[in-house]
């Protein structure tokens, strides 16, 4: 089986905004980690680089890891990364186990922040790939 980031962000990120309009706030910030995470990938694997490597990494993911991709695929730089405000902060309050903690444990502060980013990195990443073409979603 083939990694499909674009589809899988686009599930996730349709999950969380459903989740969190019902007002939860735990699982809607954990999957929109994974809408970042998804966001992400999808643009390292569309340019050739693997990605199995980064784990759940976020750090290594981010602007940092994009940018040393990008001056070996100058292609990246079209993905804004860079105009997702709050990505750092984000990035600092999601974490994969954060599946196991227990109710209530993220602040709606925190949800806000990551569910905010994960909306930006639908539109600057996950939405340009697709409409360039570079994936198929069905």
């Amino acid at each position: 089986m083939t990694d499909d980031y674009v589809s899988a962000g686009l599930r996730h990120y349709s999950d969380s905004t459903m989740l969190a309009g019902q007002g939860r706030v735990d699982n809607p910030t954990y999957l929109g980690g994974y809408v970042i995470e998804c966001a992400l990938k999808a643009l390292l694997q569309v340019h050739g680089h693997g990605v199995r490597a980064y784990g759940h990494n976020l750090n290594a993911l981010s602007a940092k890891g994009l940018a040393s991709a990008s001056m070996l695929s100058p292609g990246l730089s079209r993905y804004r990364v860079d105009r997702v405000p709050r990505l750092s902060e984000a990035i600092a309050v999601w974490n994969p186990e954060m599946r196991y903690a227990a109710t209530g444990a993220v602040s709606p502060s925190d949800a806000a922040v990551v569910l905010e980013v994960a909306k930006a990195m639908v539109s600057e990443v996950i939405v340009p790939l697709l409409l360039d073409g570079r994936r198929n979603w069905k």
